[in-house]
């Protein structure tokens, strides 16, 4: 299958130009100032600032050859590009399409000169409509263009610092104790699991759960641990499924799951080993807002131990496929959340920054025709949060219970997108270069957020395949910075 390429389609007048989603962050509109600079003239028509950094303003057109470029249509937006730490704006007409384009799909243009090095291949779209491929290397190694240096670059180096490494943690309830553990390392949660009786004694192994055809030894993790259980512990019903190295899979049963979180490497403290039955089974502690702490499993551990894989071994007898390992690895990749708007969704599990209860506490607008609830204060920064039922249908379903906040980053901020609630967290089927053709549609094409942003996908395999909507949020977000961007210029031209 050849590989998809995703891509911001811009215009310069007539001409569509494709550039590398990655690399484009954003266009604005034309600003306001543009100031001269030594080296103008030719590609460079000035610098302008942009939230406080300084970037050249490069007329396109002109490195193509089109020197005259007054005789053409007016370019009153700006594209801001960051390629590989390089940044600067390129005066485009305007933002046409966001699209993926197959690699294979891509022709390649022969010849010399500097048009050609820019735009080395095209796409042909539905016969007719061409699109030009902007090679960033090429732009940005021109003597006549001038980028500034990203600051982004040496946060890049400090991220590479283990100590700021950042980490998506799922938080859990089992027997009043809480826990976490690394998103990643999940290959689903199963919600009520059918489980059936364990051959083994003890209280090890609760039970068994066959989940696609392989029965799954579901483990109780306290005993795992060394932790005494309480003696009036409640029933539990939620399974979270690991996989080792070697594609045996085992089961922790809990209680709840609680939420999402994010913390840097530094902020996970460490857990003093003294008189703990299994230290090597925890990673440290996390804190929580509430000043509450939980637990960080080692997974990897965890998974390791002969204790614990032995359980897997008993029930799993055939050999693990030898591609166990890519498979899980694929299936990570495409974790997804199941949650409820009005209607169940599910959202890749990348594009959820965290998952939060609902405050109690927050400024509120309710203003109806944007679907803003109101405002919420997160760790300094002000979040709007948006009811997301009613964005999809246009008016607010009787009834509505709002318990969730699943927080989505936008290109310059985050929001906070309230659902009803959130269900699980399983595996999502499809591979990213085959999601429905809904899945990528840009926020500018007009009709519903419905209609852009929804897919039927299927959850699970076998006589336990389930079809459900996936939805993207990160476009959902960028459309809702889209549309205050363009009031802000209507209030300005009225």
């Amino acid at each position: 299958m050849s590989e998809a390429l995703a891509f911001g389609i811009v215009k310069l007048g007539a001409l569509e130009v494709a550039i590398d989603a990655q690399a484009l962050e954003q266009v604005i509109n034309w600003p306001a100032r543009l100031q001269p600079h030594p080296l103008q003239g030719g590609a460079l028509l000035g610098m302008f600032s942009l939230r406080g950094k300084a970037l050249p303003l490069i007329e396109l057109r002109s490195l193509l050859g089109e020197h005259d470029v007054a005789q053409h249509d007016p370019l009153e937006m700006v594209a801001i590009v960051n390629h590989q730490g390089r940044r600067l704006g390129i005066a485009v007409s305007g933002v046409s399409d966001v699209m993926k384009v197959e690699a294979r799909n891509l022709c390649r243009l022969g010849g010399e000169g500097t048009a050609v090095a820019l735009l080395p291949e095209l796409v042909l779209v539905e016969n007719e409509r061409m699109i030009y491929r902007l090679d960033l290397d090429a732009l940005c190694g021109s003597p006549q263009v001038l980028t500034a240096q990203s600051r982004e670059v040496a946060d890049t180096m400090q991220v590479q610092d283990p100590s700021r490494e950042l980490h998506h943690l799922l938080l859990f309830e089992c027997e009043g104790k809480r826990y976490a553990v690394d998103a990643k390392a999940i290959t689903e949660l199963v919600d009520r699991p059918d489980m059936l009786p364990s051959k083994l004694g003890g209280d090890f192994c609760l039970g068994v759960v066959n989940r696609r055809g392989v029965d799954v030894p579901a483990l109780s993790l306290n005993r795992i641990l060394g932790i005494e259980c309480p003696a009036t512990a409640q029933p539990q019903n939620q399974l979270l499924v690991l996989t080792s190295r070697e594609g045996y899979r085992i089961g922790l049963v809990y209680d709840r799951m609680i939420s999402i979180v994010r913390k840097r490497a530094h902020e996970i403290l460490p857990l003093p080993r003294y008189g703990l039955r299994e230290p090597g089974l925890f990673a440290g502690v996390v804190g929580l807002e509430n000043g509450e702490q939980a637990l960080l499993l080692d997974y990897r551990e965890l998974l390791e131990r002969k204790e614990t894989l032995s359980f897997a071994r008993i029930y799993q007898t055939s050999a693990p496929n030898q591609d166990a390992l890519g498979s899980r690895l694929a299936q990570m990749n495409q974790t997804c959340l199941v949650f409820q708007a009005s209607q169940p969704f599910v959202v890749p599990l990348d594009q959820v920054l965290e998952i939060l209860d609902m405050p109690e506490h927050y400024v509120r607008f309710a203003q109806q025709q944007s679907h803003l609830l109101g405002s919420y204060n997160l760790r300094g920064e002000q979040i709007p949060l948006v009811c997301l039922s009613s964005l999809i249908e246009g008016t607010t379903p009787p009834g509505n219970t709002l318990e969730r906040v699943l927080l989505v980053k936008g290109e310059l901020h985050s929001f906070g997108l309230v659902v009803n609630r959130t269900d699980s967290i399983e595996t999502f089927t499809h591979p990213a270069s085959e999601h429905p053709e809904g899945w990528e549609h840009s926020v500018r094409v007009k009709g519903s957020v419905n209609d852009r942003m929804r897919s039927l996908v299927s959850i699970g395999k076998g006589d336990q395949v389930r079809w459900m909507t996936l939805i993207n949020l990160s476009n959902i977000v960028r459309g809702l910075e889209m549309a205050v961007t363009e009031a802000q210029t209507r209030r300005l031209a009225g």
